[in-house]
């Protein structure tokens, strides 16, 4: 990859972070997953297979402590690598893992939180993506705190308005 390259996408994951609308958090697992399968193809010359050449990357996006992109020499599972990126937040939702296959293109739905009870392991693909959505509290937490606010704000002008009646 270039370093322009590099460059662009770490401004694409800067703006991601940021994203506090859904059509921005979902623009973004689209571009990203879309990033990641473009820097991920298998060499055209026929030298090597991903699968073959140390250091792959493997990406994890969202409630992690530290998404990005991550090398390993062998595959990683998925707890591997989210334990890379330094584990998920307490916001993450573990039941709802998204796994995006860089090779098919699939998405997949898995619950990370069953999968290690029960000891299952999937093996990621190089250039595979991961993405820890967050969890329905954070979205309600997130909605009291709007609430909070615009009741204060109503608060503010009723009591405004019955000062200036008196």
């Amino acid at each position: 990859m270039s370093k322009s390259g590099k460059s662009e996408v770490g401004t694409l994951v800067s703006w991601c972070l940021g994203g506090k609308s859904r059509f921005q958090i979902f623009a973004c697992i689209g571009l990203l997953a879309l990033v990641g399968s473009v820097f991920a193809q298998p060499s055209r010359s026929g030298a090597a297979t991903p699968s073959q050449v140390p250091g792959s990357k493997y990406y994890v996006w969202g409630q992690v402590r530290s998404p990005g992109a991550y090398s390993f020499i062998a595959a990683p599972d998925i707890p591997e690598l989210l334990s890379a990126a330094g584990g998920p937040t307490e916001y993450a939702n573990l039941k709802r893992v998204i796994l995006i296959q860089s090779i098919t293109q699939k998405r997949m739905r898995i619950n990370v939180q069953a999968m290690l009870v029960s000891g299952q392991v999937v093996r990621l693909a190089p250039g595979d993506v991961v993405i820890v959505p967050t969890s329905a509290w954070y979205n309600v937490r997130d909605w009291l705190s709007v609430i909070t606010t615009a009741s204060a704000l109503v608060t503010l002008a009723i009591t405004i308005l019955n000062w200036r009646q008196q």
